[in-house]
């Protein structure tokens, strides 16, 4: 085979690579979209990054644990010094996984791959999403943002992608992941394959948005609690964020209001599902609220951006605003949204807010 390249399509969210890797390659199949329906409803800033000085707001859970978790994927992890011990040829190992039908996924330095930012400027560890190649144009077709902060589906060279994964970084995994096709053969051997859309768990998420709860007492089985800052609280997080950047405590970071435009965009997309497939009424006005709270996330990340290239306070006054208003109208169409999903599929609503809000609130039992 003197070409391969994967099916992959310009991903539905991409701030963070980690998602937009997982929904380029399972977006395009309609079954895969259950489980993306079910999820990517929380939001969270973890303490950690506070610390640090980065109010890094992401989807929980977060692209450090999403590719193991998503049922459609068959997941296969490893290092590149476990490549080298082996005396494993990685142009071989990544045209035979290709071939297997897994898209390859490493961290590079950026200062060798060209269309990016630090190309031949300055050296950066990142990841960048490997889905073909073509052995005529000796070419790699790679996932990740150029540039111009884009994300970009574009082609490499095997001699550039190779002196960037060869050159040291400070991540030194690589992952390799395939759709998972068959459900009958792997839904018992690798716990993969089908995944129905669940409401209960959907409207426990939003809930736990709602009211501001830790999610990540959901994964007490498998990690302890990430403190941090969770669901709607993340306004008054980002609003405090932005204080510190008028004051020139901290550095500008525009990732965090495009993360809340993509939620509210998937907001949209995820309430014309629920219409489409009988969970709420078709004449539902919700949509129409989180529609108006897509454009106004949308308008905050672009005054941002504006800020960046001019340093005017007052943008930052205005975004100040913008995030008070969102905050306000999230609460009241949430709130309106949860009901209607309650009357249209007889569930309690008081009975969902005191379970979800008991049980995750609440301290752990400890013996004495």
């Amino acid at each position: 085979m003197r070409e391969n390249i994967l099916p992959f399509s310009q991903p539905q969210l991409y701030g963070f690579l980690g998602h937009a890797y997982v929904l380029g390659a399972l977006q395009d199949d309609e079954r895969c979209m259950d489980w993306f329906y079910t999820n990517y409803v929380q939001l969270h800033i973890t303490q950690q990054y506070i610390e640090l000085g980065e109010y890094r707001l992401d989807f929980y859970p977060d692209l450090l644990i999403i590719f193991g978790n998503v049922p459609w994927l068959d997941y296969h992890r490893t290092d590149k010094e476990m490549l080298t011990r082996m005396n494993i040829n990685i142009r071989d190992f990544i045209i035979d996984h290709i071939n297997r039908g897994f898209y390859f996924f490493s961290y590079i330095d950026e200062f060798y791959i060209p269309n990016t930012l630090c190309y031949q400027f300055r050296h950066m560890t990142h990841d960048l999403l490997v889905s073909g190649y073509n052995l005529d144009k000796q070419t790699y077709t790679v996932a990740g943002f150029n540039k111009d902060r884009a994300f970009s589906i574009r082609e490499i060279s095997f001699e550039e992608f190779e002196t960037a994964y060869n050159s040291p970084t400070t991540h030194n995994y690589i992952s390799m992941f395939r759709k998972a096709d068959n459900y009958e053969q792997t839904k018992y051997d690798l716990k993969n394959g089908l995944f129905d859309f669940d409401l209960g768990v959907m409207m426990e998420s939003l809930t736990e948005y709602l009211h501001g709860i830790n999610s990540s007492r959901r994964m007490g089985l498998y990690r302890n609690l990430e403190p941090g800052v969770y669901g709607m609280k993340v306004y008054e997080a980002l609003q405090h964020y932005f204080k510190l950047l008028a004051e020139e405590k901290i550095a500008l970071d525009v990732r965090p209001l495009h993360l809340l435009w993509e939620h509210k965009k998937f907001m949209v997309q995820r309430i014309r599902y629920l219409q489409q497939h009988g969970y709420l009424n078709a004449d539902s006005s919700t949509l129409q609220g989180y529609e108006k709270m897509e454009r106004i996330a949308l308008k905050l990340r672009n005054l941002l951006l504006k800020y960046f290239f001019t340093t005017l306070p007052a943008l930052l006054d205005k975004i100040d605003v913008g995030l008070a208003e969102l905050h306000t109208t999230e609460k009241i169409v949430l709130n309106q949204l949860l009901d209607e999903l309650c009357v249209h599929n007889s569930i309690e609503r008081t009975a969902l807010d005191k379970r979800v809000v008991t049980v995750y609130t609440s301290e752990p039992a400890s013996i004495s």
